[in-house]
């Protein structure tokens, strides 16, 4: 076949669908060489990001926009270069267009907590993403949980989803024994002595409120501080507003965005990772946690249970009391945290890129008859 891949968003901020795109590309290049794979970007300057790839092929198509460059540009690229199927590692597709179409969809927290995001947001979310569910040949849930919340809130048939787990970098998350790499990296960040690891990108949907507030109700029975590694987005500057009325200003520390070779060694500091979201469609730094020998406390909703399979302590993430008191269980339970601690190194070798890369293909090779 000859593979289309629309990387409009291929110059996003850091973020979960870019590690996905990044991570995968290659490995349907090598994993897939009996098929041609032609990259449509809407910059021009990343033309010859993967041109060391023989069975890869760049263009641009430089319109503006982002409706227009779905609808428009991606149909009119697709016919002139006979494209047999078009794959979208993120959620959009062109709704008109006599190639096949898959997308990825990487989670479903607008039907579920749609409260979270901007008003646009929610409007664009209700009215387009159900129409590209319906649009499309195929498409990837990246859990069975988002294939769940997607066949109850859309409508779609569920032999028209595919569960696909997402992967990670085994060769980059491990745990981390060197001292001397821990303390570089400690110093780097000015990191605590002990310290509860939180990690992502700062929004309410991932829970920021409760989390601040089930820390305010242990400070005094744990000497840890609260670490709370990523970028703000819009939405938590009233959650962030009330460190101080909890009394924890001088316990919890933003060391910013922490870089992807530094992660592990974060993660292997850490007595414990919290992430008690709201919502996660997958949640890729579980997996890393896992891998680095981090023990996890996280939500009992949505994707973490199947991600985790019972190697994390798992909380009401809308119970205050209930995330206070898994916190505070794995960090004074040695047993515990030693049990979690193997379990979820096992539970992150069922996970990786090329996995998923290889269904993905398969994906495609059944759309081809």
């Amino acid at each position: 076949m000859k593979i289309g891949i629309m990387l409009r968003h291929y110059e996003q901020q850091e973020g979960g669908v870019k590690v996905y795109t990044k991570k995968v590309l290659p490995l349907l290049f090598s994993l897939g060489p009996q098929h041609r794979y032609l990259l449509i970007y809407q910059n021009p300057k990343l033309l010859g990001t993967y041109c060391n790839y023989p069975n890869v092929e760049e263009v641009a198509a430089s319109m503006p926009g982002t409706v227009t460059w779905d609808q428009i540009a991606v149909p009119w690229v697709a016919r002139k270069h006979s494209v047999d199927l078009i794959f979208n590692p993120k959620f959009t597709v062109p709704f008109i267009c006599k190639a096949k179409t898959v997308f990825v969809l990487h989670g479903s927290e607008w039907f579920v907590i749609p409260e979270h995001f901007l008003l646009y947001d929610q409007w664009y979310f209700k009215r387009f993403v159900p129409l590209y569910c319906r649009s499309a040949t195929a498409f990837v849930a990246v859990s069975n949980a988002v294939k769940a919340d997607v066949v109850k809130y859309v409508g779609v048939p569920p032999q028209k989803v595919f569960a696909i787990h997402n992967g990670f970098d085994p060769g980059v998350f491990q745990p981390v024994r060197d001292p001397g790499r821990l303390q570089e990296v400690r110093e780097r960040y000015k990191l605590p002595e002990k310290f509860i690891l939180w990690a992502g990108q700062i929004e309410s949907r991932k829970n920021v409120a409760r989390l601040l507030q089930a820390f305010a109700r242990i400070k005094d029975a744990v000497p840890h501080s609260l670490v709370m590694a990523g970028e703000h987005r819009w939405s938590t500057s009233t959650e962030l507003a009330a460190i101080q009325d909890l009394g924890i200003a001088d316990r919890v520390c933003f060391p910013g965005w922490v870089t992807h070779s530094d992660l592990p060694a974060v993660y292997c500091l850490a007595d414990l990772f919290a992430f008690p979201s709201l919502y996660e469609g997958f949640g890729i730094p579980l997996l890393e946690a896992m891998a680095c020998g981090c023990p996890i406390v996280t939500a009992n909703t949505c994707a973490p249970p199947e991600v985790t399979a019972g190697a994390a302590y798992l909380v009401d993430p809308l119970s205050v009391d209930d995330i206070a008191l898994g916190i505070q269980k794995v960090i004074a339970d040695r047993a515990l945290r030693a049990d979690m601690i193997e379990k979820g190194i096992a539970r992150a070798k069922d996970f990786g890129w090329e996995k998923c890369s290889r269904e993905l293909l398969a994906l495609f090779d059944s759309l081809s008859h």
